[in-house]
């Protein structure tokens, strides 16, 4: 057996197809197929079922598929306590963010990670939670930095660390109506909202969590920070936000916050990726970046 059969296998289980994880593996199709049919041939089962429509794995596939797992963990921490600080990372990371969190942690998180492992490419996207969450599931992203939003706590095969919580607040124009530095959830519902969603017609983590208190009066949906920014500066509506966000935004003198008053929306931010991919040493040195920059983060808040 070796390790590279097991690294074959946990691949067409991550990818869900022979090409695509023959793809990402930088072999062919027939070299990882036969690499596979060795495995097989010499533990005595079947791990996969050739069809028409694809190949499925067997249930004693799944369960080896955990040990596996395992074991190349283990392999990852051996070679890297082997090399140490003298460790050179290469490959490529995907990740999303929400807005939040892109115009906030994300330039210290991507500038401390290049600094660290320059040979790294970071692709970034920034979304809406629900979607970032959709592009996990996928595959689109390896990562994703988002608020925990019922769906991704009720997702299936996806591994949520919390990074730090924080509180929802208002934000506002500066020349708003609302003159009061405090405001209640009611009065505030009673208000136009600006949601920012990067969907037409999937809802946001926000819309969510503020429909457990009644109706909304959803006036825009916006997929741009600096058109949120020009909408709300206008004063005739109103945004919720986490207070780290709103803090970056009342740096211009065109946004204020208000804080609502009586009621306490948690905003929790979290890490997820699919539970069904094995972490490379890049991906880990990644979340260990996150982790470190968020707990500044978290003591600011």
């Amino acid at each position: 057996m070796r390790l590279e059969q097991l690294a074959y296998l946990v691949a067409v289980q991550e990818s869900k197809s022979i090409s695509l994880a023959a793809e990402r593996a930088h072999i062919s199709q027939p070299a990882l197929s036969s690499a596979i049919s060795k495995l097989e041939d010499e533990l005595g089962v079947v791990l996969l079922t050739r069809t028409s429509s694809g190949a499925q794995l067997t249930e004693v596939a799944e369960s080896i598929i955990i040990k596996a797992k395992e074991v190349l963990n283990i392999i990852d921490d051996i070679r890297s306590l082997g090399r140490g600080n003298s460790v050179e990372l290469n490959g490529n990371i995907s990740v999303a963010a929400d807005p939040s969190v892109n115009i906030t942690i994300m330039p210290e998180i991507l500038t401390t990670f290049k600094h660290n492992h320059p040979k790294v490419n970071t692709l970034l996207k920034v979304g809406e939670s629900n979607n970032i969450l959709q592009d996990v599931k996928t595959g689109k992203a390896n990562f994703g930095i988002i608020f925990n939003t019922e769906e991704s706590c009720q997702a299936k095969d996806i591994n949520c660390k919390e990074l730090f919580t924080d509180e929802f607040v208002i934000i506002t124009g500066s020349n708003s109506k609302i003159t009061q530095k405090t405001i209640t959830l009611n009065q505030a519902l009673s208000l136009p909202v600006l949601l920012y969603n990067t969907e037409y017609i999937t809802n946001c983590g926000v819309s969510s969590l503020l429909r457990k208190y009644g109706d909304i009066n959803v006036s825009y949906r916006v997929d741009n920070l600096e058109m949120m920014e020009k909408i709300l500066s206008n004063g005739e509506s109103i945004a919720f936000v986490p207070q780290f966000m709103a803090d970056e935004f009342a740096k211009s003198n065109k946004i204020r916050k208000i804080i609502i008053d009586g009621a306490h929306l948690e905003a929790s931010i979290v890490l997820i990726w699919s539970s069904r991919h094995h972490l490379s040493l890049v991906e880990k040195e990644f979340i260990r970046v996150i982790k470190a920059c968020c707990s500044k983060e978290r003591q600011a808040v």
